[in-house]
């Protein structure tokens, strides 16, 4: 009898296992805290914890896969994944390509310099761009900071990089003059700096660039849309019960859920 039990027992397990939907997750775990990798190599941060929740709320089981961030929506497109989830900014231009889920997040973004540069004493968006003509500026490669720079800091020098932790390397050795990230990204890096780098100018939003987009949502191939209407559910129920604004507060310090 006892061993017709576990037997039963360890069936069910399996058949819920089985039961599971297998999703893809794309993600660039360079972007802390957002998305970034332990000493053990595995993908943590805000993002994978809010991923980690959807898949719950819709019963699947999700593999996630650490690529570059430029690379993403396109292995999206070949159906290498299901999912894209890593800080993206929801944007017209990106809207052509791939289809988004409702907005988890809404991220602020800042230009940081090297510690005690002229960059630093900039107070406003306007003394910002006219301090960053002529100078180099790093942007992620494929993201809305590229997009930013290229259309606003016209006269500057716009440097294409494939990590985030190369424009604040490249920054802190006084390769570059300047850098654009999201803030709390930024954050991170300088604390891993050790005071060489510090930010300039004001707080920016899409309401200073457009570009920026309209908050951070989940990439989906188009036509999904079963699965896009499980995901919005899950997303717009987490931030009404308050879980993304807690996963968000233990990683940021503040609540970054979408108020839109």
């Amino acid at each position: 009898m006892k061993i017709l039990a576990i037997a039963s027992v360890l069936a069910a397990i399996t058949a819920g296992s089985a039961g599971a939907e297998p999703l893809r997750i794309g993600t660039s775990a360079d972007f802390p805290p957002w998305g970034y990798t332990d000493t053990a190599g595995d993908i943590v941060g805000f993002d994978r914890e809010v991923g980690d929740e959807i898949c719950k709320r819709i019963g699947a089981d999700c593999a996630w896969t650490n690529q570059s961030f430029d690379g993403l929506l396109a292995s999206l497109q070949v159906g290498k994944f299901d999912l894209v989830i890593s800080g993206l900014s929801i944007t017209a231009e990106r809207a052509k390509q791939v289809d988004f889920s409702k907005a988890y997040a809404d991220a602020p973004y800042h230009i940081a310099t090297i510690k005690g540069g002229a960059l630093a004493a900039t107070k406003t968006r306007a003394e910002l761009e006219a301090a960053l003509e002529g100078k180099a500026i790093g942007v992620q490669t494929g993201s809305t900071h590229e997009a930013v720079a290229n259309t606003y800091f016209k006269n500057a020098d716009v440097r294409l990089y494939e990590r985030n932790e190369q424009i604040a390397d490249d920054l802190a050795a006084g390769r570059i003059d300047a850098g654009l990230l999201e803030q709390s990204v930024w954050e991170e890096l300088m604390k891993a700096r050790e005071g060489k780098l510090e930010l300039a100018g004001p707080m920016l939003t899409s309401a200073d660039y457009a570009e920026f987009g309209n908050g951070q949502g989940i990439a989906l191939k188009q036509g999904r849309e079963d699965l896009k209407a499980r995901v919005d559910k899950a997303i717009v129920d987490m931030i009404s019960d308050g879980t993304i604004g807690k996963i968000s507060t233990k990683f940021f310090g503040y609540d970054l859920s979408y108020k839109g």
